[in-house]
């Protein structure tokens, strides 16, 4: 694992920064809705910026403007800017988008033969069913072919593969991980099938409830459609962002007070960097021999 050290952090937040500011351009030229999610919403309002201790940028978009976004990236020239999906990018196990910066490189978990360079991440925000037991249930039975496409996208050496044997609860595991040697890309396409077929059961904006499937905060991630409304802009690190106009009570559902700063002791960063480099773009198999010397 690498650290982002006290002294790194200001040149690491500025290259998302950057790339931040490439997606907001890209969205006005084309006129693609995003708003600022997750802990970014709360440094827009609370900090006019980046939470001191966070490392990240989050936004979602409405699915018919993901969507776009999604065809204008793979359409135009981005530059020294690339998008990263699970349709375009080999043994990427996340339903949802990063624009990366080139010329940088993350390895974000060391069982996942997947790099790319520093990023922002894109999730798709979907309709979900008006009663809410029922979106919870596509919610729930969407994380589980989620987890599948992680599973399936991790590598083992043929021991560990079959020492998952020996706990019941790995059994699910194991079968997921022999379909996907007997054939990785055709399971991968039949999950990403799926996957897509519960997000897209509802037309955006014929439905009561909103959902990000790719949410990590589970069954939180059901919320009244009525929240998502706008733009809201506020000052974020010398620029304008975007939130939704329900931000407070979209806030206030996954955050309680967000305005109360957490105890020193949590104010810290929870996500994981096998290993970067801000400097280059290196090849993933470079990447992996050294994550491998350690």
């Amino acid at each position: 694992m690498q650290e982002i050290t006290p002294e790194l952090q200001p040149r690491w937040n500025g290259i998302i920064l950057d790339i931040l500011r490439k997606l907001i351009a890209l969205c006005e030229e084309h006129h693609i809705t995003y708003y600022c999610c997750g802990g970014t919403a709360i440094g827009a309002v609370r900090h006019h910026g980046m939470i001191p201790w966070d490392d990240d940028i989050d936004v979602f978009m409405p699915r018919p403007d993901y969507d776009r976004f999604l065809e204008v990236c793979r359409q135009a020239d981005l530059d020294g800017y690339e998008l990263h999906t699970p349709y375009n990018t080999d043994d990427y196990f996340m339903y949802f988008a990063k624009l990366c910066k080139k010329g940088t490189t993350i390895l974000e978990r060391r069982d996942t033969p997947c790099v790319f360079g520093l990023f922002v991440d894109i999730f798709p925000l979907d309709a979900t069913a008006d009663d809410m037991q029922e979106a919870l249930r596509l919610k729930r039975r969407f994380t589980k072919l989620q987890n599948r496409l992680a599973i399936i996208s991790s590598r083992s050496s043929f021991w560990r593969w079959l020492s998952l044997l020996g706990s019941v609860q790995e059994w699910g595991c194991f079968v997921y991980k022999m379909r996907a040697f007997l054939g990785r890309k055709s399971y991968r396409r039949q999950l990403l099938a799926r996957l897509d077929g519960i997000a897209k059961r509802y037309r955006y904006g014929t439905t009561g409830h909103v959902v990000v499937y790719a949410g990590i905060y589970g069954d939180k991630e059901v919320y009244p459609a009525e929240w998502v409304s706008g733009p809201v802009m506020f000052p974020f690190e010398g620029m304008q962002v975007a939130l939704s106009g329900g931000y407070d009570a979209y806030l206030r559902h996954f955050f309680g007070d967000y305005m109360q700063l957490p105890p020193v002791e949590k104010r810290q960063s929870h996500h994981c960097k096998e290993y970067f480099n801000l400097d280059a773009e290196e090849p993933l198999d470079e990447v992996m021999r050294k994550v491998g010397r350690r």
